[in-house]
Parts: structure tokens; sequence; C-alpha cells
């Protein structure tokens, strides 16, 4: 079984990327393989996964992550009935700790408008993980992150976007009230998400 590869990335496609470990290539889902650069060595987190087609041939996946606690929140996400590993790996592309924090807060109303979380999902997400986060998340006091999220909504912001501001955002900051989080979260959203990886926040 899989743990973890150390290899050279060779190329990149749509939804891929192949890495080239001891003369073989592996070719791996990752989250937002665009991010990714050709010839880097990089380290990947890996799952195994395998299913039949109505054929009933049998077809094997690999699932790869830069870091280990999204591959964990992913094995979380395919254990709940009805998430498969291309909803669970399209889910794990925001960020964590907003997930983690909307999750203990209950709000399925600001999940269902992440990236790849429906209405439904929402709920068997919240149903399935709020024990596992709710006993150990450091949530932050004075500040609802649903109330960014719907805002930020409210001002005609996409997933996406929205997603950009939840990564690159100081959320920890108790300082900042929630009108210093919404104009924080514009001007970054304004940079672009080409430069997503240059951002810094106060």
């Amino acid at each position: 079984m899989f743990s973890y590869m150390v290899g050279k990335i060779i190329s990149i496609n749509k939804k891929t990327i192949t890495v080239e470990n001891n003369y073989i290539g592996y070719v791996i889902n990752v989250i937002k393989p665009d991010k990714f650069e050709i010839n880097k060595i990089k380290k990947l987190y890996l799952y195994k996964h395998m299913s039949t087609n109505n054929k009933n041939n049998l077809i094997e996946e690999l699932y790869g992550f830069e870091q280990y606690e999204y591959k964990e929140l992913f094995l979380m996400l395919i254990s709940i009935n009805g998430i498969g590993p291309k909803t669970a790996l399209n889910i794990c592309s925001n960020d964590i700790n907003a997930l983690k924090q909307l999750i203990t807060q209950r709000d399925i109303q600001s999940l269902s408008i992440l990236n790849g979380i429906t209405p439904k999902y929402a709920r068997v997400i919240v149903d399935n993980l709020y024990d596992v986060f709710a006993s150990h998340t450091n949530e932050r006091q004075g500040m609802d992150l649903g109330k960014l999220v719907q805002a930020l909504k409210s001002l005609g912001y996409g997933a996406k976007d929205i997603e950009l501001a939840l990564k690159h955002i100081n959320l920890t900051n108790k300082e900042a009230d929630l009108s210093d989080l919404i104009s924080q979260s514009i001007k970054l959203i304004a940079q672009g998400q080409d430069h997503a990886g240059t951002f810094k926040t106060n």
C-alpha cells in the first residue's frame, strides 16, 4: 500500500499530474493541477482507490495531497455515504481551516457556497464530521465565519473568489471585525487568482 511518493512532475493535465518515481510514471489526481510545476520534485501523500466499471473491469486511481491533513480530510469525506473520491477531492480544494470552522458552526448555508459543496453534501458533511472537529477546533471568538462568506456572496462573488479569500485572509486575528475582513477579502480577490500564492495579509 502506498503512503507517500517523492518524484519529479513530468506532465500536467486538467485534473491530473504525472509523477516519475524510480523510472515509472504515475498518473495522480490532485487538487488544482495548474499549481504544480513541471520538473519540480514533490512529495505527495497518496491514496489508491479501486473500483469496477459497468463491464466489471477493475479500475485503479491514485489521489495525491501535498499536506497530510488534506489526505485525512479526503479519507473522512469518502467514508460518508454518497461522497465519492472525485467529489471529495473537489471539496478539498477549499481552505481546510474554513471548512472545519463552518462544520463546527453547523453552517450548512455557508458551506454550500464553497467549491464542490451542494446543500445536500453540506448537510451530510456536518452530520458526519461535526463531532470529529468540534472537540479540537479553535474557533474564532466573536466572528462567525459564515457571516463573511454570506457577505461576499451578497456582493456577487462566486465560490472560487470566496475560496481564495478564505485561504489567504488572517482568520486568527481576533481584533478584526467583519467589515475589516470583508475589506481584506475584496483586496485579495482583486489581486486575482493567478497570483494567489504571493498574497500576504496583515
